[in-house]
């Protein structure tokens, strides 16, 4: 979705007045996204206890933080995702609050699925993988109900959000 496109959006059903203000003003550019992500990892790394649960996050949803290697710098960048456990394994989405374009995060870890992630404190190297057909399908509702603008953002763009299933491998 383009920014112009963006002031035309209407607001979903299950947000409120102030919700839906509050996602308007944080994917207002990506800039702001970006700037946002920012601040959250270094407010996650002051502080992490309780962002897996949601209870320590400014958005209030799980959040972890997920490092990858850059695709063209070798550097490690790390953002924090709003995810959903499955198992073993912890799902993201890139959706880039339903930008054109993915998230770098996901660009670089598809073209490095070696990983790491932080859940609080603890820390664990780890694999991506895209989801299959099938998981895609079985994992969206329950994605979308944990964090329903998910569903709103995917709406906004023809791009198909990558839904990403993270394992962890051992300790960092």
């Amino acid at each position: 979705m383009s920014t112009q496109n963006r002031e035309t959006m209407v607001k979903p059903d299950f947000m409120s007045d102030e919700e839906w203000q509050a996602i308007k003003d944080a994917t207002a550019s990506l800039e702001r996204i970006r700037g946002d992500a920012k601040a959250d990892v270094a407010r996650y790394l002051a502080n992490p206890d309780g962002w897996a649960s949601g209870k320590g996050s400014p958005s209030g949803f799980p959040t972890l933080l997920l490092t990858v290697l850059g695709r063209k710098s070798g550097e490690p960048r790390t953002t924090p995702l709003v995810f959903m456990q499955n198992g073993d394994d912890v799902v993201v989405v890139a959706s880039l609050a339903g930008y054109d374009e993915p998230p770098a995060w996901y660009l670089n870890v598809t073209a490095n699925p070696n990983c790491w992630v932080q859940l609080d404190r603890n820390k664990s190297a780890a694999v991506a993988r895209d989801a299959t057909d099938e998981e895609r399908k079985a994992l969206w509702p329950h994605l979308t109900a944990l964090f329903p603008p998910w569903g709103f953002f995917q709406q906004q763009t023809d791009r198909p959000f990558g839904i990403v299933i993270i394992s962890p491998t051992g300790a960092a």
